[in-house]
């Protein structure tokens, strides 16, 4: 018996009708499910289900569904990346890791030093592509909690939703011109940790004015320069391992 998982932003029902073309592609193309073959099924907020495929069709797919149950998040803090619109496919690479590594929202800005290949483009496109992205991503490593996706025109605005959500101690930017290492903050007690990240091109002094008015605190992730898709990654993966949240 072949098994699959899907995104199902509604379990109360007894049947879902599965209308997504991608995941009717993946389940009946890619995966060749047939009827009464088992699926499972979560809402993204840690519920999750056992179902049975009802009934194939082309624009569509009935699937049963069963006995629901209810999951925990394995990581207790809240951890929250605050990274640039930069190149779709590094974009796309890095919202997916970020989804694998326990991310539970992401906020995605407008930075001043916006590479080229964006400046003419719809960026609310970009931002369809990148929800598919996230639910794909969390339909193939098993994470059971949609991470919140937000869209800002800038840094600063960015920043300023941080504040409403409460106070910026766990606000850290991951720069490149950083003193201190992500280690020398073993101390750290905020349950709720933010990392903001820069594009290719680095911080304009605007941005760097910005946060530092309201000092932020700086980091350094490793002894080398990072890309900006690899270095919110690798930045949540050490606070992971700071906290013992493997």
């Amino acid at each position: 018996m072949r098994s699959s998982r899907i995104f199902c932003p509604e379990l109360s029902s007894p049947r879902y009708k599965c209308t997504n073309i991608k995941q009717i592609h993946h389940l009946a193309k890619v995966l060749r499910l047939r009827p009464n073959d088992s699926i499972e099924l979560f809402d993204g907020r840690g519920n999750v289900a056992k179902g049975n495929i009802h009934k194939i069709g082309k624009s569509h797919i009935d699937i049963d569904i069963g006995y629901i149950s209810s999951v925990k998040n394995p990581y207790q803090r809240h951890y929250q990346a605050v990274i640039p619109y930069i190149k779709k496919e590094n974009l796309m690479y890095s919202v997916q890791k970020l989804v694998e590594i326990g991310a539970h929202s992401i906020l995605i800005y407008k930075p001043n030093k916006l590479d080229q290949s964006l400046a003419k483009r719809d960026l609310s496109k970009l931002n369809i592509q990148v929800e598919g992205a996230v639910i794909a991503a969390c339909e193939q490593s098993g994470c059971n909690f949609l991470p919140k996706i937000t869209y800002f025109n800038g840094l600063k605005e960015s920043i300023h939703a941080i504040e409403e959500q409460g106070d910026l101690e766990g606000v850290f930017v991951l720069d490149t011109i950083a003193k201190q290492f992500i280690t020398d903050h073993e101390s750290l007690s905020a349950n709720n940790i933010s990392l903001i990240s820069g594009p290719e091109s680095g911080f304009s002094e605007t941005e760097r004015l910005i946060m530092s008015a309201l000092e932020l605190k700086t980091l350094k992730i490793g002894h080398y320069i990072l890309r900006a898709e690899t270095a919110p990654i690798i930045g949540l993966t050490k606070f992971h391992n700071l906290f013992g949240e493997y």
